[in-house]
């Protein structure tokens, strides 16, 4: 008995967590600038007509200053990362769109 509600507890994680991973959005974005003001990554970007900005806090090991160039941005849940804000992942422009590869770093999306 214990073993059947154990397996339906865990099925009912994987459910959960494939319903919030299917909300991620991936869009094709443009690094434009990079710069660190005060301990914070300051990340320009070009995407789907609009600028934004992406910020991460320096040192932390899921913040890089990205390269000017072509990525892949995926927009996470609100607040379901590392900051207290839209959060989003960003990794290599592959030739393969469905596979991202490994993550360059992880930042708070700042739209202007």
């Amino acid at each position: 008995m214990k073993k059947a509600i154990a397996a339906l507890f865990l099925l009912a994680v994987v459910f959960a967590a494939t319903s919030v991973l299917g909300q991620e959005k991936t869009e094709v974005i443009t690094v434009k600038s990079a710069e660190v003001n005060n301990r914070v990554v300051i990340v320009t970007v070009q995407g789907a007509g609009t600028r934004f900005e992406l910020q991460c806090n320096e040192g932390l090991p899921a913040c890089s200053t990205l390269q000017p160039g072509t990525y892949v941005m995926v927009r996470l849940p609100r607040n379901w990362a590392m900051y207290q804000c839209a959060n989003v992942q960003v990794y290599r422009a592959q030739a393969v769109p469905e596979n991202l590869g490994e993550k360059l770093g992880e930042y708070c999306l700042i739209e202007k």
